[in-house]
């Protein structure tokens, strides 16, 4: 992405300053929270522990006198939204979710510890760092007597991590009409934010065939796993690096004994592009080759399982990184503004048109394994940029 160093206005910096300096004495307290929030266990799938993480949240927001929405999440736990109005214009959106990778019982077999500038422990990077950036950021400009926007609100979301089906709706309708949404994924290990991010998703692949002895009349079986295998090197075959297609077969599943000719067999498929328009080629292919390998007396179903659209670069991110890097240049370093593979819920946000900006918590990596981590040390310019940055969106509206 183009990059530009504008300006910021006296107010704006001075508003970035401040919090540094009100965050700045709170960090002890974050990394309180911090491991507060690690030790509650959020799989996605676990409702029960979402929930906990997410009372904890409301019952923070609550001290604000946040205007409160709930989504019911049917299998998954309730979404919500806490919306401030101030004295302004701008309306802003922070984008967090809850839920983490990780099942029941991670935290107690991981907890949370602290290794030189790191504090490790399920979930500190994805994203329960960036959860309470957002919180310290606002309380840091509350705290400060700032109510220059017209509507802060903080969309919290409980299944982002397997493409938001319950909250997409929801989180869409809460940031509909904002004038900025600020999503609180963790900053690169390079500290990097992100501007732009591959779309796509998961496919499941399913195969049926005739089984049959395999060893009698093999003959009178049709093998739904040699079609699958056939489909796999297709898929496979339409990954271009360069072009920026890619489809990977992540799982295989057939047959039931070496004996048995199998009658079923299925595949789940991640396939990501970087445009729209891409996608739409690249599944036309894939349609393509799939319906080519298939071997007589087998059928298969080729089913999207989730799905983000990508988020192509546009103005609007455009404009809040160059602010992004006119707070951060105040506060006395640099971000950049990247292009990443992974997909988040700003990929719903930038795909309706508005103001996306993303990678806006604390710099961390190495999420969804074991040695995930967040850097202590970009904690509080972190949470400084965000709420210099609210700011700044709001000065200029």
């Amino acid at each position: 992405m183009s990059e530009a160093n504008p300006s910021l206005p006296t107010e704006s910096a001075a508003r970035a300053e401040a919090a540094r300096h009100e965050l700045t004495p709170r960090l002890p307290a974050f990394l309180a929270d911090l491991e507060t929030l690690v030790h509650l266990d959020s799989g996605t799938y676990d409702r029960d522990d979402v929930e906990r993480v997410s009372a904890w949240v409301k019952a923070r927001c609550a001290g604000w006198g946040a205007e409160m929405d709930e989504h019911p999440g049917g299998d998954f736990a309730n979404s919500f939204a806490a919306t401030l109005h101030g004295q302004g214009r701008a309306r802003i959106a922070l984008l967090a979710h809850l839920d983490t990778v990780f099942p029941h019982g991670t935290a107690a077999a991981r907890p949370f510890r602290i290794e030189g500038d790191h504090a490790l422990g399920p979930g500190t990077c994805d994203m329960k760092a960036g959860l309470l950036a957002a919180i310290y950021a606002v309380e840091a400009l509350r705290s400060g007597g700032f109510d220059g926007f017209g509507r802060l609100r903080l969309i919290c979301t409980t299944d982002e991590e397997v493409g938001a089906p319950s909250s997409r709706g929801f989180l869409e309708r809460q940031a509909a009409g904002a004038d900025a949404v600020l999503v609180l994924e963790a900053g690169r290990e390079n500290g990097d934010i992100v501007g732009q991010r591959r779309g796509g998703g998961f496919f499941r692949l399913e195969v049926t065939g005739r089984s049959a002895h395999a060893g009698v009349e093999p003959e009178k079986g049709r093998s739904a796993a040699l079609t699958l295998s056939r489909q796999v090197v297709a898929l496979h075959a339409l990954t271009d690096l360069a072009a920026g297609y890619t489809i990977n077969v992540g799982t295989l599943r057939a047959g039931s004994r070496p004996n048995v000719v199998p009658d079923h067999a299925v595949a789940e498929v991640d396939v990501r592009t970087n445009t729209t328009d891409d996608m739409a080629a690249l599944l036309a292919r894939a349609e393509a080759a799939l319906a080519r390998e298939a071997l007589e007396g087998t059928g298969y179903t080729w089913t999207p399982t989730q799905f983000r659209p990508p988020w192509e670069p546009n103005a609007g991110t455009e404009r809040l990184a160059a602010l992004a890097r006119a707070v951060a240049g105040a506060l006395g370093f640099d971000v950049r503004t990247a292009a990443t593979g992974g997909t988040s819920d700003g990929n719903f946000t930038a795909a309706l048109g508005l103001p996306t900006l993303d990678g806006l918590g604390p710099v961390g990596g190495l999420d969804h394994g074991p040695l995930e981590y967040v850097a202590i040390s970009s904690i509080v310019p972190r949470t400084a940029l965000l709420a210099g940055l609210i700011a700044g969106i709001a000065e200029e509206s």
